[in-house]
């Protein structure tokens, strides 16, 4: 145990005793626990069951809802019934409009008949910025209040408005609701909606809970629509949440987290349709990293904490990769030099609590339960995505 000690004491490091493989291995823990240490802090934090409730607003804002769709309109349809037929709010304080992309005749036909607008890209494939983008330049700045965004599968809940309304008066000018996962039918789904419960747990309640703002999630979000009419054409890649949360951040703009707003959404329910979307994280997470590494000692030396803490997020590694780096290392230094493994397991314990106390409750956790056996597979398919070019 004094291994684990030993490298926090700065006479450790001068020690002229300390051998190359010691050192080498005291620099990849002290890299590997940052990470663990950022995702135990928030992940405490979020067993707070203290709430950002907002008083009821004397007013009512307008809002345009906007939903993002590509190749399937038919979920659309359903989600905008959906909508028209369970919200609470005036019918006459909020308008629907459709970025229709890459959607075949019939499908467009029936979106025509409904009472909503639709903008369909200039090009045949458009990314889901752009697609956005081509919205906004239809409006002016002040034509609305807010502006939801949606996936074309998101149903949310009856007082979503009234909430983002509530939230809005009050002085919030970017809100992240609370998405959840509505199919949980198969093991690879209910793996992906433990995970994103996680996230929700550690990156956006937790974040709000020590006052950082919360990370976006690509959809079910209120934002301030003269804000976003002068962040839209600013926007570039293909990871919305990303470059979203770095104008917002840039600027200062807080980004509140509103866990009773339920909105839910489809996760992928088979190992070839995770493999596809993993694939397209793992691409936008890696140039979030590189830019994450040249901009934090600006954002550090500017003061602009709540950036820095994004940019950190963006740096560690996932908790997929981190926690095969941790067994990595501590398989390794058993087969070398056993006493140095002591601190390695002690992490891999502190990571596995950390991870313990993120997991939702519910239905996902009685489903995980049962999932459980699938994580091998999961894995491996993972790995296999990652490593082998089809």
């Amino acid at each position: 145990m004094d291994e684990l000690f030993n490298i926090f004491n700065p006479a450790w490091w001068m020690n002229e005793n300390n051998n190359a493989p010691e050192i080498i291995d005291a620099i990849i823990f002290l890299l590997l626990l940052a990470p663990v240490a950022y995702l135990f802090v928030f992940t405490l934090a979020s067993l707070s069951k203290q709430k950002h409730i907002y008083p009821p607003a004397p007013t009512t804002c307008k809002f345009l809802v906007l939903y993002c769709v590509r190749h399937n309109g038919h979920e659309v349809i359903g989600a905008i019934d959906y909508f028209f037929d369970t919200q609470l709010y005036p019918r006459e304080m909020y308008d629907i409009v459709v970025a229709a992309s890459e959607l075949p005749e019939e499908e467009l036909i029936a979106l025509l008949e409904m009472p909503i607008n639709i903008v369909v890209p200039d090009q045949e494939k458009s990314s889901k910025i752009y697609s956005i983008q081509q919205v906004m330049e239809r409006y002016s700045p002040n034509e609305y209040d807010m502006v939801l965004i949606f996936n074309s599968d998101n149903r949310i809940m009856p007082s979503a408005l009234e909430l983002f309304n509530n939230a809005y008066y009050s002085g919030c000018d970017a809100i992240q609701a609370h998405r959840m996962t509505e199919n949980l039918t198969t093991p690879v789904a209910v793996l992906n909606a433990t995970s994103e419960e996680i996230n929700n747990n550690i990156f956006r309640k937790g974040h709000t809970k020590l006052n950082f703002s919360a990370a976006l999630i690509g959809s079910a979000i209120a934002l301030d629509f003269n804000i976003f009419h002068k962040l839209a054409p600013k926007l570039s890649g293909n990871d919305l949440s990303k470059a979203l949360e770095m104008a917002l951040l840039r600027e200062n703009i807080y980004i509140e987290y509103l866990e009773e707003v339920i909105c839910y959404a489809k996760k992928e329910e088979s190992y070839k349709e995770y493999g596809q979307k993993r694939t397209h994280w793992s691409s936008a997470r890696w140039n979030s990293f590189f830019f994450s590494l040249t901009h934090l000692p600006e954002a550090f030396i500017k003061g602009n904490w709540d950036y820095c803490n994004k940019l950190f997020q963006w740096i560690i590694p996932s908790r997929f990769l981190l926690i095969v780096l941790i067994l990595a290392a501590a398989f390794i230094t058993t087969v070398i030099n056993w006493p140095l493994s002591i601190k390695w397991y002690s992490l891999l314990l502190g990571y596995f609590l950390t991870l313990v106390l993120a997991m939702p409750g519910g239905e996902i956790s009685r489903q995980f339960r049962y999932s459980i056996k699938s994580i091998p597979k999961h894995i491996l398919h993972t790995l296999l995505n990652r490593f082998i070019k089809k």
